[in-house]
């Protein structure tokens, strides 16, 4: 059999050139790029990370340090994507002086980190995966390398690396240089170049990443489930995987912690309410036919059915519209 490893980038190799626009519906800081740049970064990202996977090869790594050095070895990618798409030398004016984008990019770590790469679920998973070649676990299921379902599983948690280091990278430019007229011009989506609308999109980005952090993550812990971006067809879509998530529901405080009761609240009373609904529409109907219906004859006994019943099906259609 082929290299697993081989197979899985070349397959995400080629998912990239087929295409990398943001098809979720969130604005994604790679978003701010053209499509060459996005491409190149991306591209780039790989190429490190199998840089980054034969460093730990030389290093003799064992599978059982790969937990503990997660966190280094995101670190160093990230840095090493940084360093390498800027430039390390590069340098915009601003105010009279030259100032070095990397350099300055770089004092972000700390936050990168603690915001992004640190979230990345399933590295220590995918990287004995393809240095020890051991199973990864699909639907509870330990799947060996090259079965179809690993293949797939890998190339996801590959893809969701690679797009989220690559927002990373994003990140802290759209931080501190968003509207250098240098940096515009070369990195910068044409649509995007205006200073209104680097504004609207850095809001944009800010109103998701407090939605995400106070309302979606809590929701899929709660749900047991990582919501990851792949590459499908033309570009970057959403997907959801099934994985326990108990520890981290349980750390969950304030405003995070309440979405989860509140979820459980309405999955609690949702279906009563849908049951006595269902009895006072009924009532209602009731009353309006066969009580209220023998005083004023067949005829306007008919139209009061219609009225209850179509009072009955509109509650029904309401409140389906909610839970979905």
């Amino acid at each position: 059999m082929e290299n697993v490893p081989s197979l899985i980038f070349d397959s995400v190799l080629t998912k990239l050139h087929t295409g990398v626009l943001n098809l979720t519906e969130q604005p994604l800081e790679l978003d701010i790029l053209k499509e060459d740049k996005r491409r190149e970064l991306l591209y780039l990202t790989l190429r490190k990370f199998e840089a980054e996977l034969s460093e730990l090869r030389y290093a003799a790594v064992a599978v059982d340090q790969l937990l503990e050095k997660r966190s280094s070895v995101l670190l160093d990618l990230w840095q090493a994507v940084l360093i390498d798409f800027f430039g390390r030398y590069y340098t915009v004016g601003i105010n009279g002086f030259e100032v070095e984008v990397v350099t300055t990019l770089l004092q972000d770590a700390a936050v990168v980190q603690a915001q992004r790469l640190d979230k990345i679920p399933f590295v220590p998973e995918l990287l004995a995966h393809l240095l020890f070649q051991t199973p990864l676990v699909v639907n509870g299921r330990p799947c060996a390398p090259g079965n179809p379902d690993a293949l797939n599983r890998a190339e996801i948690l590959l893809e969701n690396l690679l797009i989220q280091i690559a927002n990373g990278v994003m990140q802290p430019l759209l931080n501190h240089f968003a509207d250098v007229e240098a940096i515009k011009q070369t990195y910068y989506d044409r649509r995007l170049l205006s200073t209104r609308e680097i504004e609207r999109f850095r809001n944009d980005l800010s109103w998701w990443f407090r939605l995400d952090r106070l309302v979606k993550e809590p929701k899929a812990m709660f749900e047991s489930e990582y919501r990851l971006f792949t590459l499908q067809g033309r570009g970057i879509k959403p997907l959801s995987i099934y994985a326990p998530r108990t520890q981290e529901l349980e750390q969950l405080t304030g405003i995070r912690r309440t979405v989860t009761i509140a979820l459980e609240a309405r999955d609690a009373v949702s279906p009563r309410l849908r049951s006595a609904l269902s009895v006072v529409g009924s009532s209602v109907v009731y009353v309006l036919t066969e009580v209220l219906g023998r005083g004023i004859g067949l005829i306007g006994r008919g139209i009061l059915k219609g009225i209850g019943g179509g009072w009955q099906d509109g509650k029904f259609d309401r409140q389906d519209g909610r839970r979905d």
